[in-house]
């Protein structure tokens, strides 16, 4: 049987202090003192098939684990990898030894110049070769959202990206969506190739709507930035094409195809939307 694809669940790195020990199974984590990064890789071997490899949670997998993974995971390990969903100490093991890899989702972290300084060196070899690549962020990581033309520009050919803004808070005073949608399309220009964008705004503030508006010079100066770019999604679920017009300013004018429903974004892929012209089902 081909396996190309393999989600891992939340584990329990017996490495962390913090690790939960269930009722009735204390013993055996006590007595398993093994190498969770060499067990990783143990899995990783076994399907040298392998496509997509993502981590459902892996905040929970510790330095130690990471660095363990890093220091023995090998291109034979991975041959076929071309998808990868982790946090970024964990994908770190996977950037170097991954000649295939064009699909890169970064899972949420703090992040902070030490972290941004290895994920360069890591992902200086793929990084030409990501085509899409998403990342999820913390809504209060100030130096993320001061820093996102670098972390971008860790993938420079990407052509498919997706951000998704975490604030599942009861903090106050919270930004609205368009905030950060303008901090994206002020950095996307380290992004010449980008095809396909889309934000997502992740908030229990749901009940007010206007949280998640953006207007639409907003969604022009994305364009702007990235003259290839085609297709937008914006945190309402609000679809955006292009159309040439010769007689605008920018030789291009927006036009809004419709609101997707939760259905169609569960379904499709950006590459799968409509191209300018064209209309949402």
């Amino acid at each position: 049987m081909k396996l190309v694809r393999i989600e891992i669940p939340i584990l329990r790195d017996p490495h962390t202090r913090y690790a939960c020990v269930w009722p009735g199974d204390s013993k055996i984590e006590a007595k398993w003192e093994g190498d969770l990064g060499e067990e990783i890789r143990k899995l990783l071997q076994a399907q040298p098939l392998l496509e997509e490899f993502n981590f459902s949670d892996s905040n929970s997998i510790t330095y130690k684990t990471a660095a363990s993974l890093q220091a023995s995971l090998k291109a034979s390990d991975v041959p076929n990898l071309k998808s990868l969903q982790a946090t970024p100490i964990v994908a770190m093991a996977f950037l170097p030894v991954s000649p295939r890899l064009e699909s890169l989702n970064l899972m949420i972290t703090n992040w902070d110049d030490g972290l941004f300084s290895q994920m360069e060196t890591n992902s200086a070899a793929i990084g030409p070769f990501i085509r899409r690549f998403t990342i999820r962020g913390w809504y209060s990581d100030k130096w993320l959202w001061n820093n996102l033309a670098k972390v971008f520009g860790l993938f420079p050919k990407t052509e498919e990206l997706s951000i998704a803004i975490n604030s599942l808070t009861t903090a106050e005073n919270v930004e609205p969506a368009r905030y950060y949608f303008q901090q994206i399309a002020s950095n996307v220009y380290v992004l010449p190739s980008l095809r396909d964008v889309e934000v997502q705004f992740e908030t229990l503030d749901d009940d007010t709507p206007e949280i998640f508006e953006v207007e639409t010079k907003d969604v022009v100066e994305l364009k702007t930035a990235c003259q290839l770019l085609e297709r937008v999604l914006d945190p309402e679920g609000r679809l955006w094409t292009f159309r040439p017009d010769r007689q605008s300013t920018t030789g291009f004018v927006p036009h809004l195809v419709g609101l997707l429903t939760s259905e169609d974004l569960g379904s499709m892929e950006l590459e799968d939307l409509p191209s300018p012209g064209e209309s949402a089902s």
